[in-house]
This record gives structure tokens, C-alpha cells and sequence, in this order.
């Protein structure tokens, strides 16, 4: 028997797919390439905590607004109305500079101490859009991170500088956390390219 089908965004797409991305958890980030991914996970500590689960290079990235679960139309939704916002971002540069952790998580992150006025400006915007289909906490204050490590714990003192890293931020998108045999998959499902200006 041929699968279901369901139109979405003029795209046929198999109803067992849908299902599954009405399940998934998802959220706005900017997306990083494979070599700022690189970049970025070789600040890993193993040596800080062996226990943790430390996560690969693929699936670093910095989130901006958690969505949590959402109907594919919600979805398309505000990725829609994102993009009104992304067409007058231009690329900007975020300086990674310490090592800190949320405690109470037990996440270990890479973050940035002085972050843009643009990507607190878009995170705030993003966040308004998002607002009235969330259903999940609104963090009270944004922190600008790339997490390194889950169940991590460490008597060590946090924050700790580290050799500054300088990555061109170029794209953000949406994005589906995954659940795999494997672990936990990030998964970007629409990007946009910001776009210099002038």
C-alpha cells in the first residue's frame, strides 16, 4: 500500500515524515560550516570531565530560540517570518572567548563575554516572533553559547579564559533534535544565508 501523502509548503511529503517532524523538538540557531564546527570543538576538555557526554563537531551550533515541539505549520510559520527579519542581517563576527558552565544543567559551554549588539538584537526579535506559539520556559536572560559537553561536572572555577576564536557568522536556520540509535542528531531543515549589505 503506498504511503499517505501530505502537501505541505507545495512540497508532497509522506505523512509518516510529518508525523515524525510534529514530534521532533526544534529551534532557530545560527549554523556553523563544517570547519568553524571543527574549530569550535577542539576547545573541548575531555581532561575537565571524563564522564560527560561530549558532543561531536556536526552537531555544534549556537541556539537562539528553543521551540520545542511544534505542527509543521507552525513551523513554516515563523521560519516565514524569520526570513522577513534575516533579509536585513547582515554576516557578523562573534569573538568565542571563555569556558563556563550552567551548574545546575551540567552543561559545559563555549561563550562568548562581550557578545553584538546584532545577534542580542536578532535573539530578542526571534524571540518576540516565537513567543506566542511557545510551550516551553522562555529563558530569562539570553547567554550567547556553543554547549561542549552535557552531564558535566567539574570543581574547577568557571569562567576560564581561553584563546579568542573569531567566526563569521553567515546563516542561520531551523532546525530538528533528532533521536538516532547513535544519540541525539541536530539537523538543519531550512537555512538562510545572510547576505552583506552595501
Amino acid at each position: 500500500m503506498p504511503s499517505a501523502i501530505y502537501w505541505a509548503c507545495g512540497r508532497r511529503v509522506p505523512l509518516p515524515d510529518v508525523i515524525h517532524s510534529m514530534n521532533d523538538r526544534c529551534f532557530l540557531s545560527l549554523k556553523f560550516s563544517p570547519e568553524q564546527q571543527r574549530l569550535l570543538h577542539a576547545y573541548q576538555q575531555p581532561a575537565f570531565c571524563q564522564d560527560a557526554k561530549w558532543h561531536p563537531a556536526h552537531n555544534l551550533h549556537l541556539t537562539l530560540v528553543f521551540l520545542g515541539q511544534q505542527a509543521l505549520a507552525v513551523q513554516q510559520q515563523l521560519w516565514s517570518q524569520s526570513l522577513e527579519l534575516l533579509h536585513e542581517l547582515p554576516p557578523f563576527e562573534l569573538r568565542f572567548d571563555e569556558l563556563n558552565q550552567f551548574s545546575h544543567a551540567k552543561v559545559l559551554y563555549l561563550g562568548v563575554s562581550q557578545p553584538p549588539a546584532a545577534l542580542m538584537a536578532l535573539q530578542q526579535q526571534l524571540q518576540q516572533l516565537a513567543l506566542p506559539f511557545l510551550n516551553v520556559p522562555v529563558p530569562e536572560q539570553f547567554v550567547p553559547h556553543v554547549t561542549l559537553a552535557r552531564k558535566f561536572q567539574s570543581v574547577s572555577a568557571f569562567p576560564l579564559a581561553v584563546p579568542p576564536l573569531s567566526l563569521l557568522c553567515t546563516e542561520v536556520a531551523l532546525y530538528h533534535s533528532i533521536s538516532t540509535e547513535q544519540g541525539v542528531s541536530y539537523q538543519s531543515v531550512e537555512t538562510y544565508t545572510l547576505v552583506p549589505k552595501g
